[in-house]
């Protein structure tokens, strides 16, 4: 498995005994011993992909705000496409062995945002038309997902699939014995049907924990810049012009209780009041601009490692197209 997709495999491996995989180091194939494979197929075409978050928000104070580091970030249409281009893969490697699972197409339960940024709310809430509905919640489309339906696995095909005699159920947990080296006869494949799928499209190992860290220090950064506590101080003193005492947007939720899809008057009052105190002081353009001064400087430190990562996912992309195509002839 990659890292990019460990935490979200652990979560639906405790949820459902579902779709994992195990981490190693990568190793050759030989081609004699690849499953045979059908087309890779676009699942995701009959997912809903009403809510799916746009890669830029497109409304409110945000709207068309790109940070640097997300040019070098796996969006949520990265996801799905890889994630359905793996579960067909162990699907049909799966087959080979004469197991047969029905893994159900990734992107059914968008996040609220598209990329580890979460531009729409780095800052505190930025959309005033949601804030008049939801308060600081979010969408009820986002907010009450039913989520995905993972298969039940048998032990048969947790061995094959995964290479390991059970799942790993947390990363704090110890890695689960080795299966059998064979099943019925056949040689399961180093990390099972899951690691070969990675090894094929090229995901193994393929790790944004460096981005997401970075991400993350920026914005730290950023709010302790001069600038930046200037415009906290004037939004300060405008909510509190308005009634309300709060240092910073992220504690302005705190000021009002707050009930999932039955925002109060209170709290609709509150978030309006925020978003409208950012527009009037320019928090948001102002703590962007020092955020995106950061991320530049972080890039230019780290070139070498983020152009890597950059290459690696554009490569898989191409790779899941060229595997669809190939394996449709």
């Amino acid at each position: 498995m990659t890292v990019r997709r460990t935490a979200v495999a652990m979560a639906v491996a405790a949820a459902t005994a579902a779709l994992v995989t195990s981490c190693s180091a990568a190793h050759p194939r030989s081609t004699a011993d690849e499953p045979r494979t059908g087309p890779v197929a676009e699942s995701s075409s009959s997912v809903d992909r009403s809510n799916w978050p746009e890669a830029t928000p497109t409304s409110g104070l945000a709207k068309g705000l790109s940070l640097p580091l997300e040019a070098y970030m796996e969006t949520y249409q990265d996801t799905v496409a890889l994630d359905d281009a793996e579960r067909h893969l162990e699907t049909q490697c799966l087959a080979d062995y004469g197991l047969h699972v029905t893994f159900p197409p990734a992107g059914q339960t968008p996040p609220p945002s598209a990329d580890d940024s979460n531009m729409p709310r780095r800052y505190g809430i930025t959309d005033r038309a949601q804030a008049e509905k939801y308060g600081y919640g979010l969408p009820d489309a986002i907010q009450h997902q039913e989520g995905t339906r993972m298969p039940q696995l048998t032990k048969d095909q947790v061995e094959v699939l995964t290479g390991r005699t059970s799942i790993r159920r947390s990363p704090a947990d110890p890695a689960p014995a080795q299966a059998p080296s064979t099943f019925q006869g056949k040689a399961i494949h180093k990390d099972g049907c899951a690691g070969w799928a990675d090894d094929r499209l090229g995901t193994r190992d393929m790790d944004f924990s460096l981005v997401s860290q970075l991400d993350g220090e920026s914005l730290t950064r950023s709010q302790r810049t001069p600038a930046v506590q200037n415009a906290l101080a004037a939004w300060s003193t405008c909510m509190k012009g308005k009634g309300y005492t709060v240092d910073t947007p992220y504690h302005a939720g705190d000021i009002v209780t707050h009930t999932d899809g039955s925002p109060s008057k209170e709290e609709i009052a509150v978030a309006v009041a925020d978003i409208d105190c950012k527009q009037s002081t320019d928090l948001v353009k102002i703590w962007f601009a020092a955020d995106s001064k950061i991320q530049e400087q972080q890039i230019t430190d780290h070139r070498s490692a983020l152009d890597a990562l950059r290459t690696r996912l554009g490569a898989a992309r191409v790779t899941v197209t060229d595997v669809q195509k190939r394996d449709a002839r």
